[in-house]
């Protein structure tokens, strides 16, 4: 077993141990206030539910059967003093949890075991691609262009050469020209061999200068992820690789776990947690809204049976702010009848999941479902041509980063980028070319920042990024070294080749700035970077704090 799941089975077991010994005493204080009468109270149907929908997460899926059965019973009563038959059935029932509690677990085997992990990039090594294209000079171009944005590239102008370099070493992904002179078809054969051969899956990208449906066929046959008819756009190859290899990485994804039971919601973020995303865990919902601003979750994954407030009630409230319309809900209960569903779905929820569930099936459904809300959020807040924050998203972004910064006396930085000459890209090469241009410094920006730091289209050729924790002496080594790199890309267009540069104003944060002053003052240093003669970074000249 790995150390992962190691530490995943050590972790989930913690708590499987920690629910077997307090199940006496919640055996017991249910016992207790059977004897005392007290069925038919809000405090005993809160711990048969909270008994039924934990049990079975911790290995007593028969011991979760009979709570269920109780609290079925307890329903049955709707309000109502209890007959001697019902309580004659709960009486049986109780008996029949003590019975089950004694056997213990009906599984000691590492709760979660079967639990995936996804597998994370290491994006400071470069993916390795293997170019197969019988033009000698477009090869070229397509391995200058693709080493410009980090990747390694190995050209092959025929079958047996590449398979000759699988031999030697297999690739991270595959661009295949579909058609060579060997055969019209010679690219997809050679792709499926690939992968028949070594037993692996090697993401491959096929390109064509026909654009056929025959060929676009052959392609998805193949096991093609993409493909890319010629000429081929080089900022969409970019793109493309960087989605299959791994490389555009994406957040972890936030999930707010709302549940009365502690032990429960523990384990839901242990699961989680070991699936990599982040997670915080609530057992009151009055502190939701506070947590919803900081922690700011793709998804919350909540109880509907909670005490002094439901699931169903918390859902209402998260609604009446319009910032959190879009913001998944998912419920988690035992909960079985279907009216009752549909009703918490009806207002505010965005789908159910039954207790007990499996480790397996939690993070599917957590993850699909924070995936598609992280999509929706990206086409309103985003630009549609470089998938970069828009100006608004970033002045919100600013103004929190700002706020945080000066909180904890952290460091941070602004960056204002103007690309150089932009309107003669236009004028001579057209527009397409100019928003190929764009879209390839967007694509450097989001392949050289970290995760924390945030990137924009401030508007037109403009961009901003914002650097959390940031020295300026960093920022301006980041900064000078992406002006180089994006300098040395070249665009092909029948008039000719060209490149194009760009200059840069930074600013510092100090405890007193506000976000319009650093805007200003980053826009002010970008300016006199133009006025300089363009193809600089300039960092703005600020007064200290006193």
């Amino acid at each position: 077993m790995t150390d992962t799941k190691l530490s995943k089975a050590t972790k989930l077991r913690a708590l499987q141990d920690i629910f077997i010994k307090e199940l006496p005493s919640r055996l017991d204080a249910i016992e207790k206030m059977w004897n005392e009468g007290k069925v038919g109270k809000v405090e005993f149907h809160r711990l048969i539910h909270s008994l039924s929908g934990s049990a079975g997460t911790f290995g007593f899926s028969l011991l979760g059967d009979v709570a269920c059965e109780i609290e079925l019973l307890i329903k049955q009563q709707n309000g109502s003093a209890a007959s001697p038959e019902l309580n004659t059935a709960i009486e049986q029932a109780l008996l029949k949890l003590q019975k089950i509690a004694e056997k213990g677990p009906d599984d000691l085997k590492p709760v979660g075991e079967m639990l995936s992990t996804p597998k994370y990039i290491n994006t400071e090594e470069s993916a390795l691609i293997y170019v197969l294209e019988d033009d000698v000079n477009l090869a070229k171009e397509i391995q200058q262009q693709l080493q410009h944005f980090g990747y390694a590239v190995e050209l092959f102008h025929n079958t047996n050469e590449l398979r000759a370099g699988v031999a030697r070493q297999l690739p991270d992904a595959l661009l295949a020209d579909i058609h060579l002179p060997e055969a019209s078809d010679a690219g997809p054969r050679a792709a499926a061999e690939l992968n028949m051969k070594e037993g692996k899956s090697v993401p491959v990208i096929f390109t064509s200068g026909h654009n056929t449906w025959e060929d676009r066929l052959s392609a998805v046959r193949a096991g093609g992820q993409a493909y890319l008819s010629k000429p081929i756009n080089f900022a969409l190859l970019v793109e493309q690789l960087d989605s299959v290899t791994g490389r555009k990485q994406e957040s972890d994804y936030r999930i707010l776990i709302v549940d009365d039971t502690l032990l429960l919601a523990k384990h839901y973020a242990a699961v989680l947690g070991e699936a990599g995303m982040q997670t915080e865990v609530l057992n009151h919902p009055d502190k939701i809204l506070d947590v919803l601003a900081v922690f700011r979750p793709d998804l919350i994954l909540m109880d509907i049976y909670m005490p002094d407030c439901t699931g169903i009630e918390a859902a209402q409230v998260i609604r009446q702010h319009s910032a959190y319309t879009n913001l998944p809900i998912v419920y988690l209960s035992t909960e079985k009848a279907l009216d009752q569903q549909l009703e918490a779905l009806h207002v505010g929820g965005d789908d159910f999941l039954q207790k007990p569930i499996s480790d397996r099936h939690l993070i599917a459904a957590v993850r699909i479902r924070a995936r598609r809300f992280r999509e929706i959020s990206r086409s309103m807040n985003r630009d549609g041509l470089t998938d970069l924050l828009n100006h608004i998203n970033l002045k919100l972004a600013l103004e929190r980063e700002v706020s945080q910064a000066q909180r904890r006396n952290a460091v941070l930085t602004f960056v204002m980028i103007d690309i150089d000459h932009f309107k003669s890209v236009n004028d001579n090469y057209g527009h397409p070319v100019g928003d190929q241009v764009i879209k390839s410094l967007a694509r450097l920006l989001s392949q050289r920042l970290r995760k924390g730091d945030i990137a924009a289209r401030y508007g037109g050729e403009e961009f901003a990024v914002i650097l959390p924790d940031t020295s300026v002496k960093d920022a301006y080594r980041l900064i000078n070294d992406l002006r180089e790199q994006f300098a040395q890309i070249v665009y092909n267009h029948i008039d000719g080749d060209f490149s194009v540069t760009f200059s840069a104003g930074i600013a510092a944060c100090q405890s007193s700035t506000d976000m319009e002053s650093l805007v200003a003052e980053a826009d002010s240093a970008l300016y006199d970077a133009k006025s300089i003669g363009r193809n600089q970074v300039v960092i703005a000249k600020t007064e200290p704090d006193d």
